[in-house]
């Protein structure tokens, strides 16, 4: 049996993902391979690293000081970017992502490739808009944090980030919720975190091998730059999952 866990991408959002972590820890709900695009492959590489107190301890940080996140990005810049990019006033990229520091800084690319899960993430080929899956036991480990950094790359609000010869935009460009992918990985049990109220994939709800999970209130803005969002967005991952969790293992 192959368990897979898979996270949505959805920026500031992704809290929510570190709650239903906190989840399948409490229930002791093991998993071999996590895979993820955008902000769900940063939290799926923690996931691989196996430290729920690092990933619980970044959260809260960035969203306390967003600033230091990136490169000099205001604290007004990031809460403003929601409504930007909404009405389309962006013209231009920020120089980074603020999630780039955070992934250079903190994803310790020993301990993925020393875990026994497996771990892959979704990035999207600029110039062709044709996804790769990028897998741990496929990828030079040289390579791993430059391809985390380009699935977050949500152009034209962030860079295209290049790797290996290759320039990347985020992996939302292709599919947001790579269960496709998790399935190709001979994943035969999947665990979904959605970081969408209405299903990006309803089409897997009532599949009896997937456990989907859904947030049951609304997650805020995906550059929501909160502390008081992010510990909402973690309670509440935490609650849903649960719940989800223990209707599909009673047993635990």
């Amino acid at each position: 049996m192959k368990r897979a866990v898979v996270l949505s991408g959805g920026g500031m959002r992704g809290a929510y993902e570190i709650g239903a972590w906190r989840a399948l820890e409490e229930l002791n709900i093991d998993y071999q391979i996590v895979i993820g695009s955008s902000i769900g492959a940063i939290n799926g590489a923690l996931m691989t690293m196996k430290d729920y107190e690092l990933a619980k301890s970044l959260w809260e940080n960035l969203a306390e000081n967003p600033e230091g996140s990136g490169d000099n990005i205001s604290k007004k810049h990031l809460l403003s970017l929601n409504m930007l990019i909404r009405k389309k006033f962006l013209n231009k990229p920020l120089l980074y992502s603020p999630f780039t520091t955070l992934i250079e800084q903190n994803i310790d690319t020993e301990k993925i490739y020393a875990s026994d899960v497996e771990f892959a993430l979704v990035a999207v080929r600029s110039w062709d808009r044709r996804p790769s899956l990028v897998r741990k036991s496929k990828v030079r480990k040289a390579l791993l944090k430059d391809y985390l950094i380009a699935s977050a790359s949500l152009f034209p609000v962030f860079p295209m980030h290049y790797v290996d010869g290759t320039t990347f935009i985020d992996g939302m460009y292709y599919d947001n919720l790579p269960i496709e992918f998790a399935l190709s990985m001979d994943a035969n049990e999947l665990i979904v975190v959605d970081l969408h109220q209405k299903p990006q994939h309803p089409e897997y709800c009532s599949r009896p091998d997937v456990t989907y999970i859904t947030p049951s209130e609304d997650l805020g803005g995906i550059f929501e730059f909160s502390k008081e969002k992010v510990e909402k967005n973690m309670e509440l991952g935490y609650r849903d999952a649960k719940e989800a969790l223990k209707q599909a293992f009673p047993w635990q």
